[in-house]
C-alpha cells in the first residue's frame, strides 16, 4: 500500500497527465501499478474518483454513477487499455513505412463510447513477383479489437469506418479494372464514384458491387446472418467470380438483403436504416429489439460478457438511443424499462497483468 503525503503527491501529478491524455506509456503502467496496489487507501481512490467525475462534469454534462467500486474498475481498465494501445502503436511505428490510407484515431474506453482506435497489421510492403514474373497482389489488413472502432481512406479515396471486432483486406494497390476488398465483422462503406472500376467486397458467402454507394455491411463469423444495408446509390449482389459472375438481385436504398449462411437464402426488407448505421456516429440505435440482440451489441461496444439467465428474457423488447452513457447506466435504464436485475463479477487478472472482460448475469427480477 502507497504511503500518504509525497507518494499520494506523485500519483495525483501523474493521474491529472493521464486525464489530460499525456502521459507517457511507463507513467501509465505507474498510475495503473499505485491504484492496484492502493488496498484500502480510500483517500487516494477518492482523491482519483472526485478529479475523474470533475472531467465528465466538465466535457459531459452528466455524472457517472457514484459506486466507487465501479468507478475504480472502470478507471484501471481504462487505464490497461492506454498501456496496451501505446505498446500496440509503438510496435506500429517500427512497421508503417507506406502510407496509402489515412487513419484518424482516438482512444477509446469503456466509460467513453469506443471510437477510432484501431490496430493495423501490414501482411507487406512491396509486390512479389512469380517464376512468370508476374506482380502478385498484395494484401493489407486492417483488425480492430474488441469494443473499439476506426476509420480511414483506401488508395481510391473511399472512407471505410471499420466497427468492433472485425478484419479488413484491401489490395496495396488496386487492379486496373476493379477495386477488390474483402471484411469479416461490421464496416460502412462511403464509396468514391468511378464507373469504369467497379468496388467489389467480400463478406463471407455475401458478394456486393458497387460503383458509388453508401452502405453498411454486417457479416461476423459467428453470426448466422451476413447483413447489408443500403443508404444510397445501388448495390448488386452476385455470386461466383466476378469474371464469370451470376447476378442475384439489385438492393435499393432504404433495404437491408439478409443472408442465411446455413440455409443459403436470401431476404430483403424495408428498414429504418439509421438503426444499422448510427454506430459510426458513436451512437447505440434499438428499435423494438430483443434482448438478447440488445446484449450482443452491448458485449462488442463495450467489451464485456453480459449473459441472460433464462430463455424468456431474449422475448423481452427494446427501445433506446444511446451516445455518451456508461454500460453501468444502460444497465441501470433497462431495469427500469423490463423486469430485471443484474449481478456483475468482479474480473481477474491474467498472466499478462492485463484483466479479464467484465462479466455480467441479467436474471429475471421476481
Amino acid at each position: 500500500m502507497p504511503e500518504t503525503g509525497k507518494d499520494n503527491t506523485r500519483f495525483l501529478f501523474l493521474f491529472k497527465k493521464y486525464l489530460n491524455e499525456n502521459c507517457s506509456n511507463e507513467e501509465a503502467q505507474e498510475v495503473a501499478g499505485i491504484l492496484e496496489d492502493s488496498g484500502n487507501d480510500n483517500s487516494l481512490k477518492n482523491e482519483a474518483i472526485s478529479q475523474w467525475n470533475s472531467l465528465y462534469i466538465e466535457h459531459k454534462d452528466d455524472l457517472i454513477p457514484v459506486e466507487n467500486r465501479l468507478i475504480m474498475d472502470r478507471i484501471l481498465d481504462r487505464l490497461h487499455h492506454r498501456i496496451r494501445l501505446q505498446e500496440e502503436e509503438y510496435k506500429g511505428n517500427h512497421l508503417r513505412q507506406n502510407k496509402f490510407f489515412t487513419v484518424f484515431a482516438r482512444v477509446a474506453a469503456v466509460v467513453i463510447l469506443p471510437l477510432l482506435v484501431y490496430s493495423i497489421y501490414l501482411t507487406s510492403r512491396t509486390f512479389k513477383t512469380n517464376l512468370l514474373g508476374a506482380k502478385q497482389v498484395v494484401w493489407q489488413t486492417i483488425k480492430t479489437p474488441v469494443g473499439m472502432q476506426t476509420d480511414f481512406l483506401l488508395p481510391d479515396g473511399s472512407h471505410v469506418w471499420l466497427n468492433s471486432g472485425s478484419v479488413f483486406k484491401f489490395p496495396v494497390s488496386f487492379a486496373k479494372d476493379k477495386r477488390q476488398v474483402e471484411l469479416s465483422g461490421e464496416a460502412f462503406f462511403d464509396v468514391s464514384k468511378d464507373a469504369s472500376h467497379p468496388f467489389l467486397v467480400k463478406a463471407g458467402k455475401m458478394n456486393v458491387e458497387v460503383k458509388g454507394t453508401r452502405f453498411n455491411i454486417i457479416n461476423y463469423p459467428d453470426e448466422m446472418l451476413t447483413e447489408l444495408i443500403l443508404e444510397s446509390g445501388s448495390v448488386r449482389l452476385f455470386s461466383g467470380d466476378y469474371e464469370d459472375h451470376k447476378t442475384i438481385t439489385l438492393i435499393k436504398p432504404g433495404e437491408l438483403a439478409s443472408l442465411d449462411n446455413n440455409q443459403n437464402q436470401l431476404s430483403v426488407s424495408n428498414v429504418d436504416v439509421e438503426k444499422y448505421t448510427a454506430w459510426k456516429d458513436g451512437k447505440l440505435i434499438f428499435r423494438d429489439d430483443q434482448m438478447d440482440e440488445v446484449v450482443k451489441k452491448l458485449n462488442r461496444w463495450f467489451n464485456v460478457e453480459i449473459a441472460l439467465q433464462s430463455s424468456e428474457l431474449k422475448e423481452y423488447v427494446y427501445t433506446a438511443t444511446y451516445r455518451d452513457e456508461t454500460l453501468p447506466q444502460i444497465l441501470e435504464l433497462l431495469k427500469i424499462s423490463a423486469p430485471i436485475k443484474y449481478n456483475v463479477i468482479e474480473r481477474k487478472r491474467l498472466p499478462d497483468n492485463s484483466f479479464s472482460k467484465r462479466k455480467i448475469i441479467i436474471t429475471k427480477q421476481k
